[in-house]
Parts: C-alpha cells; structure tokens; sequence
C-alpha cells in the first residue's frame, strides 16, 4: 500500500531536489501543489498520510503551523531551505512537527526523510491494528463523515454511550446521554476544549459504544450551540482553503 504525501513547494526552481529524494522511494505517491489555500483545499478533500512544506524558513514554519492548526492527524514535516534555527526547534516540537534541514546533503536528507515516513507507518500500522470491537454498534471513517455529522446524528437518535475517536494524534473520547453531550476528554483537555480539538480531526476512526454512562460531567452546554461554534471554527479552515492571497 502506498504512502500519500502532499508537498507544497512555492517556487518552482527548488523543486526538483526534493522531489528527486522522493522518487527514490517506490511506495511514496507524492502530490505537488504551490500555495497554502489550494492545500489546504486538497487536504479536505482527499486523504494523505503525510504534509511536506519546504521553504524559506520562517514562511515554512508559519505554514506547518496553520496546517498544524487545521489538521491536527495529520502527519506533518517542514524542510527550510536553510538550516533551522533554534527556534524553529522549539516551534517545530510544540506543534509536533518534524523539522529537517532542507539545505543539507542529498545523502542526510533522505536518511532524515526515511525517519519521517518510518514515523508516518508506525501510525499507519496502530490504526490498522485497531481492529473491530462486536459491541461497538457504529463504525467510521473521519475521512467519510466528519465528528460533527456524526455527533449531530446521535444526539438527534437520543443516544447514550460513548464515541471512542483514534488517529495518529492519539485517541479521544465523547460521551453522551440521552442526546447530549455529558463528557469529552483528549489528552490533558476535557470539556468544550477536547470537543473543538475533535471537531478539527480530518483522518481517523471512530467507535460508539451503547449504554456507556460517565460519571464525570465537563460539558454543560447543549450540543447545538456546541455544534454551531465549532463550524464556525472549520468556516476559518474553509476560508484559508478558498481565499486566494492577493498579489
């Protein structure tokens, strides 16, 4: 099964030394795009594993940044046409990017990039491990409904039980009773914040589980109002996707 990247490359001329390392790997499908709003477009519209941004320094970073922002499954790598400074580290562990100098040799580049598509198949691997559970009564793709359609079509049915979320971000959990929305937890966020960050995953699975009850309470708010404010928030993603800069 082949690997899908998107690399997003502004200026042409650069463009033939990184798509050179690419090629040498057979089970990478790499796509070219030029700008950040017709990547943004393609990200939403279709599914890849992984999101190379090369180009000048401080412009790649604010773009593996937004593209952090929207997508957060997304498996993301910034390669700078020169050699990163500190605080792009910095930057780059804090919105969990991968940083590789893109003015580096061909031969580190591509053993860096072979370190990143490593990282991309450990993902792609626990996904498919996840396997299916008999008593889970609802199975999904965030590729094919979104957690919002599917939130809103429970909660609407009444449902009580607990939306099980996993992706190369990690997992998360949504739990329901009787059509609202009691709990959600993701990482250290609980509340209204894990149900945003959830909101924005792009890529995963999702599991419901019947009958789950939590006992603890972080949202108080009805799932209308929580669903209106967080399609908002995608409206922002949507507006970088069709907006395009102005010369």
């Amino acid at each position: 099964m082949q690997t899908r990247v998107l690399v997003l490359n502004d200026d042409p001329v650069f463009e033939d030394r990184l798509l050179g390392v690419l090629d040498a790997f057979a089970a990478i499908e790499t796509r070219v795009t030029r700008s950040v709003h017709e990547a943004v477009a393609i990200l939403m519209e279709e599914h890849f594993d992984a999101f190379i941004v090369e180009s000048e320094g401080v412009p790649s970073m604010e773009t593996a940044t937004l593209a952090r922002q929207h997508f957060p499954s997304l498996q993301i790598l910034c390669a700078p046409w020169e050699p990163p400074s500190a605080q792009m580290s910095r930057e780059a562990s804090q919105q969990q990017v991968a940083l590789v100098n893109g003015a580096a040799g061909t031969r580190r580049l591509r053993k860096e990039i072979t370190r990143f598509f490593k990282s991309t198949e450990g993902h792609a691997a626990a996904a498919a491990a996840e396997g299916i559970d008999p008593c889970h009564s609802l199975i999904g793709n965030l590729n094919q409904f979104s957690a919002a359609e599917i939130l809103q079509m429970a909660c609407l049915g009444q449902r009580t039980g607990r939306f099980a979320f996993k992706s190369g971000r990690g997992g998360s959990e949504i739990y329901l009773h009787h059509g609202a929305i009691r709990h959600a937890c993701y990482g250290t966020l609980e509340g209204e914040a894990a149900v945003a960050e959830i909101f924005r995953w792009r890529q995963g699975r999702f599991y419901f589980e019947e009958g789950i009850i939590s006992q603890a309470q972080t949202v108080d708010r009805p799932w209308a109002h929580l669903l209106i404010d967080n399609l908002q928030k995608l409206d922002e993603t949507v507006e970088v996707a069709t907006v395009r800069p102005q010369r």
